[in-house]
C-alpha cells in the first residue's frame, strides 16, 4: 500500500466538512473539534468516498482494535458517513422551509421570471389541485408561465404581478409557486451560507450557478418607480464578504412587502442563485439573483444541523 501522505485539496476538505455539518459522523456531538480520516487508512487516497469526518475520540477508536467490542471498521465508517450525510442534507433542507419556522413565515418575493427555467432544468413539476385548476383555466401553463387576466392595471403607486389577476386567482398563483419553491429546496439542498461564512470556505464550495440560502439582515435601497415598478438594490456585508442582488417590486406579494419588508434594514430568508463571485479590493463579492425572499422567519426557530456563523446565531 502506498502510504505517502497527500494533503486533501482545500475544496474537497470544505465539501467533506460541509456535508457532515462540521460534525463527527459517528458520535454526532455538536461543538467537538473534528478532523478528516482516511477510511482505508491510506493517507494517499483522497477520494471523497474514502474520507470521513471524525472527532478526536472517534478518530482514535478508528485506529484501535478491540477483541470484545465492535471496532470502527472501514465498512462501519462508510455506513456512518452515508447515513449522517443523508440526514444532514434532509434536515438542513427541511429547516429552510417556511412551514418549519413560525406560522407567520412565508415567501413574499417570488421570482416568477427565473423560477420556471430552474424548475424545468431540475425536473420539478407544479403539483397540486390549485395548479391543475389554474392550468385548466389557461391562467398558468405546464411550465409555470402566467397569462395575465388584466393587461392594464390602474393604480396610483406600485403594480405587482398579482394585480393582473382577480384577487382569488392571485392567491392561488402565490400558493402554487410557494409549494414549488419548497420542492426545489428539498430536491436541490441549497448551500447554507451561514455555515461557511469565510472567504476561504465560500471560494472552495460555491461556484456560479449554485443555489444558496441564508437567513440574516439585508439593506434594501429604494429605487425610482417607473410604471408602477421599482428595483430594490439589496446587500448584506460581514467579515469583508458581501452578498448583493436586485429585487423587483413587480414580484412582491402583499403591500407590506414593498412598503416595509424589503425596504431599509430587514431580517429575511433568502434563496439565491449565485451569478458571479469575485474580489473587489479586500472584499469578496457574491452577485446573486433572488429566487425567493421570505418574511416572518425567526432565527431561534431555524433548526438547521449546521453550526452557524451569523451574528444572531452567536447570542
Amino acid at each position: 500500500m502506498n502510504t505517502t501522505r497527500k494533503s486533501v485539496p482545500p475544496s474537497l476538505k470544505t465539501t467533506i466538512l460541509y456535508k457532515s455539518a462540521f460534525t463527527c459522523c459517528v458520535c454526532r456531538e455538536k461543538g467537538e473539534p473534528v478532523e478528516i480520516h482516511h477510511i482505508d487508512q491510506n493517507p494517499s487516497n483522497n477520494a471523497e468516498n474514502n474520507l470521513v469526518v471524525l472527532c478526536k475520540n472517534c478518530h482514535d477508536e478508528a485506529h484501535t482494535k478491540h477483541s470484545l467490542s465492535q471496532n470502527l471498521t472501514p465498512e462501519r465508517l462508510k455506513k456512518f458517513k452515508k447515513k449522517w450525510e443523508e440526514e444532514v442534507k434532509k434536515r438542513a433542507s427541511y429547516a429552510m422551509l417556511p412551514g418549519n419556522n413560525l406560522d407567520q413565515a412565508m415567501w413574499t418575493f417570488i421570482n416568477h421570471q427565473k423560477l420556471p427555467l430552474l424548475f424545468k432544468k431540475n425536473r420539478i413539476k407544479f403539483r397540486n389541485h390549485l395548479f391543475e385548476e389554474l392550468k385548466s383555466q389557461k391562467i398558468m401553463t405546464e411550465e409555470g408561465i402566467l397569462n395575465f387576466q388584466n393587461n392594464e392595471v390602474k393604480k396610483s403607486d406600485y403594480v405587482t404581478i398579482y394585480d393582473h389577476f382577480r384577487w382569488d386567482i392571485a392567491q392561488k398563483i402565490h400558493y402554487v409557486y410557494m409549494y414549488a419553491i419548497d420542492d426545489l429546496i428539498l430536491k436541490y439542498a441549497p448551500i447554507e451560507l451561514g455555515a461557511i461564512w469565510t472567504k476561504k470556505e465560500i471560494k472552495n464550495l460555491i461556484k456560479p450557478g449554485a443555489i444558496c440560502y441564508c437567513m440574516r439582515g439585508f439593506i434594501f435601497k429604494k429605487g425610482p418607480v417607473e410604471n408602477g415598478i421599482a428595483n430594490r438594490e439589496a446587500f448584506a456585508s460581514s467579515k469583508n464578504i458581501v452578498i448583493r442582488f436586485i429585487a423587483s417590486t413587480f414580484h412582491m406579494y402583499g403591500v407590506s412587502s414593498y412598503t416595509n419588508t424589503f425596504l431599509g434594514s430587514s431580517f429575511i430568508a433568502a434563496l439565491l442563485l449565485i451569478k458571479n463571485i469575485f474580489k473587489e479590493q479586500k472584499k469578496l463579492i457574491l452577485d446573486a439573483t433572488p429566487l425567493a425572499l421570505g418574511a416572518g422567519f425567526i432565527g431561534d426557530y431555524y433548526n438547521t444541523p449546521y453550526p452557524l456563523k451569523y451574528t444572531w446565531a452567536k447570542r
